[in-house]
């Protein structure tokens, strides 16, 4: 596979997951949402903040290396 089809697929997925953040953050500030749902929202939230600071981690080490890469 391609370094730019694998790099598609990751942007797919971060769009997917970015998508379903501000779906939460909408629920999250509706003030006529019960607080156990929002505990719920707030919870998936952070484990999609988490998996969002991997993949910017992830690539910006990718980027690292290809401009390694290229130097070389």
């Amino acid at each position: 596979m391609s370094v730019n089809l694998k790099i598609m697929e990751k942007e797919k997925k971060y769009e997917e997951v970015y998508a379903e953040l501000e779906e939460l953050i909408g629920k999250i500030e509706d003030p006529e949402r019960d607080l156990s749902a929002i505990g719920a929202d707030v919870k998936r939230a952070m484990e999609l903040i988490g998996w969002c600071r991997d993949y910017i981690r992830g690539s910006q080490e990718e980027i690292e290396k290809l401009m390694k890469e290229e130097d070389a």
